[in-house]
């Protein structure tokens, strides 16, 4: 379900996070679906259980995710983890946006990398 690059890239809680992240954020979990369990997806993964656990406390403290004591974590049922996460990333992209342009890229060719994408 989880896929992550174990060599290179971000740290491998950060890259947990945005693979969940994305899939609560596109719908493909639902509302209070139950996430597979720590021991579960760090066997899956070949990584130490503590990494799994701190990817999901960052969740759960993002409001992404919930946990329930002795029955494992859930998405969220609330919208306001998700709008916050969407918040966010609009302002990193204006931010990218405003940089690009005070680099001289022509609006044209920005338009074309967001078409790209």
């Amino acid at each position: 379900m989880f896929s992550i690059i174990i060599k290179g890239g971000s740290p491998i809680y950060e890259q947990l996070c945005g693979r969940i992240t994305e899939l609560i954020s596109t719908g493909v979990m639902q509302k209070d679906e139950k996430l597979p369990a720590v021991r579960e997806v760090a066997k899956q993964l070949g990584v130490n259980p503590n990494t799994v656990q701190k990817a999901y406390t960052i969740l759960e403290q993002r409001g992404l995710i919930y946990s329930v004591p002795a029955k494992g974590s859930y998405v969220s049922s609330s919208e306001e983890g998700i709008i916050s996460m969407r918040k966010g990333a609009m302002k990193r992209f204006t931010d990218s946006v405003i940089n690009a342009i005070n680099c001289g890229i022509e609006k044209q060719a920005l338009i074309e990398a967001v078409e790209t994408l």
